[in-house]
Protein backbone atom coordinates (compact mmCIF):
# COMPACT_ATOMS: atom_id res chain seq x y z
CA UNK A 1 0.00 0.00 0.00
CA UNK A 2 1.41 3.94 -1.03
CA UNK A 3 0.68 6.25 1.50
CA UNK A 4 2.78 9.12 -0.17
CA UNK A 5 0.09 11.32 0.49
CA UNK A 6 0.35 11.99 4.10
CA UNK A 7 3.64 13.23 4.04
CA UNK A 8 4.61 16.82 5.78
CA UNK A 9 4.46 18.67 2.76
CA UNK A 10 0.74 17.70 2.13
CA UNK A 11 -0.17 18.25 5.58
CA UNK A 12 1.69 21.42 5.55
CA UNK A 13 -0.11 22.59 1.89
CA UNK A 14 -3.38 21.69 3.47
CA UNK A 15 -2.85 23.97 6.71
CA UNK A 16 -1.73 26.88 4.53
CA UNK A 17 -4.92 26.20 2.61
CA UNK A 18 -7.10 26.22 5.31
CA UNK A 19 -5.08 28.96 7.12
CA UNK A 20 -5.96 31.40 3.81
CA UNK A 21 -9.65 30.06 4.41
CA UNK A 22 -9.98 31.19 7.85
CA UNK A 23 -7.38 34.19 7.98
CA UNK A 24 -9.75 36.24 5.71
CA UNK A 25 -12.76 34.32 6.88
CA UNK A 26 -15.12 34.84 9.95
CA UNK A 27 -12.84 32.56 12.48
CA UNK A 28 -11.11 35.78 13.77
CA UNK A 29 -14.05 38.28 13.75
CA UNK A 30 -15.66 35.93 15.37
CA UNK A 31 -13.72 35.62 17.85
CA UNK A 32 -12.78 38.69 18.29
CA UNK A 33 -16.68 40.39 18.11
CA UNK A 34 -17.68 37.55 20.68
CA UNK A 35 -14.50 38.87 23.45
CA UNK A 36 -15.55 42.49 22.21
CA UNK A 37 -19.18 41.87 22.87
CA UNK A 38 -18.83 39.57 25.52
CA UNK A 39 -21.08 37.19 23.82
CA UNK A 40 -20.94 33.85 24.73
CA UNK A 41 -22.94 32.60 22.11
CA UNK A 42 -20.85 33.73 19.72
CA UNK A 43 -17.63 32.67 21.20
CA UNK A 44 -19.48 28.62 21.64
CA UNK A 45 -19.99 29.15 17.47
CA UNK A 46 -16.72 29.88 16.92
CA UNK A 47 -15.10 27.17 19.10
CA UNK A 48 -17.58 24.84 16.68
CA UNK A 49 -16.16 26.33 13.88
CA UNK A 50 -12.70 25.66 15.22
CA UNK A 51 -13.84 22.22 15.79
CA UNK A 52 -14.73 22.31 12.06
CA UNK A 53 -11.79 23.18 10.60
CA UNK A 54 -9.64 20.77 12.72
CA UNK A 55 -11.38 17.90 12.04
CA UNK A 56 -11.48 18.83 8.64
CA UNK A 57 -7.63 18.36 8.50
CA UNK A 58 -7.84 15.46 10.00
CA UNK A 59 -10.54 13.90 7.83
CA UNK A 60 -8.23 15.11 4.83
CA UNK A 61 -5.19 13.52 6.23
CA UNK A 62 -6.95 10.16 6.95
CA UNK A 63 -8.53 10.21 3.52
CA UNK A 64 -4.95 10.40 2.03
CA UNK A 65 -4.29 7.33 2.89
CA UNK A 66 -6.51 5.22 1.60
CA UNK A 67 -5.67 4.48 -1.78
CA UNK A 68 -7.56 5.56 -4.88
CA UNK A 69 -9.16 3.20 -7.67
CA UNK A 70 -9.39 3.50 -10.97
CA UNK A 71 -13.01 1.84 -11.14
CA UNK A 72 -14.22 5.58 -11.66
CA UNK A 73 -12.10 8.28 -13.59
CA UNK A 74 -11.42 10.80 -11.38
CA UNK A 75 -11.25 14.46 -13.18
CA UNK A 76 -11.32 17.85 -12.38
CA UNK A 77 -14.82 18.41 -11.22
CA UNK A 78 -15.32 15.46 -9.03
CA UNK A 79 -12.25 16.18 -7.37
CA UNK A 80 -13.93 20.11 -6.41
CA UNK A 81 -17.20 17.97 -5.24
CA UNK A 82 -15.61 15.87 -3.06
CA UNK A 83 -13.24 18.54 -1.45
CA UNK A 84 -17.00 20.34 -0.65
CA UNK A 85 -18.38 16.79 0.20
CA UNK A 86 -15.47 16.32 2.65
CA UNK A 87 -16.05 20.49 4.55
CA UNK A 88 -19.58 19.62 4.72
CA UNK A 89 -19.30 16.32 6.59
CA UNK A 90 -16.48 17.92 8.54
CA UNK A 91 -18.86 20.96 9.48
CA UNK A 92 -21.41 19.01 10.21
CA UNK A 93 -19.44 16.49 12.56
CA UNK A 94 -18.43 19.89 14.62
CA UNK A 95 -22.14 20.91 15.28
CA UNK A 96 -24.31 19.48 17.82
CA UNK A 97 -22.51 17.29 20.18
CA UNK A 98 -19.08 17.31 18.09
CA UNK A 99 -16.27 15.46 19.74
CA UNK A 100 -16.10 17.86 22.68
CA UNK A 101 -13.10 20.36 21.54
CA UNK A 102 -15.43 22.73 20.78
CA UNK A 103 -16.97 22.60 24.73
CA UNK A 104 -13.74 22.10 26.31
CA UNK A 105 -12.46 25.62 24.20
CA UNK A 106 -15.35 27.20 24.96
CA UNK A 107 -15.21 26.65 28.89
CA UNK A 108 -11.27 27.79 28.73
CA UNK A 109 -12.20 31.03 26.67
CA UNK A 110 -15.17 31.74 28.32
CA UNK A 111 -13.20 31.50 31.80
CA UNK A 112 -10.66 34.95 29.67
CA UNK A 113 -14.02 36.16 29.01
CA UNK A 114 -15.88 36.56 32.06
CA UNK A 115 -12.66 38.21 33.49
CA UNK A 116 -12.05 40.34 31.48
Amino acid sequence: MNINGIGNESFVNILKSTEAKVSGDSFEKRLQNAFNNKDEKELMEACKEFEGILLNIVYKQMKATVPKSNLVPSDYGRDIFEEMLDEEIAKEASQGSGLGLADDLYKQLSRSLNKA
